[in-house]
C-alpha cells in the first residue's frame, strides 16, 4: 500500500514538473517571438527595408480587407449596417458603383493615414539608438486583373552614429484579383437593376469566384470569395448589397 502511495506521489510530482517546464518553454517562445521584430533589425539597408515593408504590406491587406467588406469603399457614403463595419449599397435607387480610380484612391487615403501606426513612429528604431528623419507619405495603387501594387513615396533617413542610410519609395504587389472581382460585380448589378431579386446564374458560372446571395434587412447581399487571392491566409472576399424597395 505504501508503495502504491509513494508511486502515485511520484507521478504527481513528475506531472506538475512537466507542467512547469512546459509553462517555461510557451514562456520562451513568446517572449523570443516578441523580441524577433527589433532583435532582428540590423542597421543594413536590407534589414530596414524589409521592416518598412513589412508594415506596409500589413497596413495594404488590412485596407483591402475593409475596402471588400464594405463594397468597394473605405470612405462609407451610403450603407446596410453590419457588425463593425457597413456594407455599402451598390444599387439604391441607381448605380453606385465606385469607379476604380476611386477605390485606388481610397486605398492610398488608408495608407497614408495608417502606415504610421504600424511603424510606431519608428519607434524600434529609436529602442536601437538610431535617429531617424521622415518626410510625408504619398502612395499610388494600381488595382489589375491580377493584383493589386502599391507605390509609396516616403523620404527616411535612417542615422547611426556617423552612418547613414536613406529611403525615397516603396513597394509591394499583393495577388489580390481585385479587377477580376470587381468586373463580377458590375454585371452583377447591372443585371439586377433591369431584373430585381433576380440571380444571373449563368454570368456566376462563368467566374471561378464562390457567390453566397441572401436577404438582409429589407435588401439583398452579396458576399463574393475569391480563393486564389489569399489575404492574411483566408480568400479574399467582397461584400456589397442592392435595395430594390420590399424584399419578401
Amino acid at each position: 500500500m505504501k508503495l502504491k502511495k509513494s508511486q502515485i506521489t511520484f507521478m504527481i510530482l513528475l506531472a506538475l514538473l512537466i507542467l512547469a517546464i512546459a509553462g517555461l518553454i510557451i514562456f520562451a517562445a513568446n517572449y523570443f517571438k516578441s523580441k524577433t521584430s527589433i532583435e532582428h533589425l540590423v542597421f543594413e539597408k536590407a534589414s530596414i527595408e524589409g521592416y518598412i515593408n513589412n508594415c506596409i504590406k500589413k497596413t495594404a491587406e488590412n485596407g483591402l480587407v475593409l475596402l471588400g467588406k464594405q463594397g468597394g469603399y473605405i470612405l462609407l457614403e451610403e450603407y446596410l449596417e453590419a457588425p463593425n463595419y457597413g456594407i455599402s449599397f451598390l444599387y439604391s435607387k441607381g448605380n453606385k458603383i465606385p469607379s476604380i480610380e476611386k477605390m485606388q484612391s481610397q486605398l492610398s487615403f488608408y495608407i497614408d493615414n495608417n502606415l504610421n501606426i504600424c511603424l510606431k513612429d519608428f519607434e524600434d528604431f529609436k529602442k536601437q539608438g538610431w535617429e531617424v528623419e521622415k518626410g510625408n507619405l504619398n502612395s499610388r495603387t494600381q488595382i489589375n486583373e491580377r493584383d493589386v501594387s502599391f507605390d509609396i513615396d516616403f523620404f527616411v533617413k535612417v542615422i547611426n552614429k556617423d552612418s547613414i542610410i536613406n529611403f525615397e519609395r516603396f513597394s509591394i504587389t499583393l495577388d489580390v484579383r481585385l479587377r477580376y472581382i470587381y468586373d463580377l460585380v458590375v454585371k452583377i448589378v447591372e443585371f439586377n437593376a433591369n431584373n430585381p431579386i433576380s440571380v444571373d446564374r449563368t454570368e456566376l458560372s462563368r467566374h471561378d469566384l464562390n457567390v453566397t446571395v441572401f436577404p438582409y434587412k429589407n435588401s439583398m447581399v452579396y458576399s463574393i470569395q475569391d480563393s486564389k487571392s489569399l489575404i492574411m491566409n483566408k480568400p479574399y472576399q467582397l461584400n456589397f448589397a442592392m435595395r430594390f424597395g420590399h424584399i419578401p
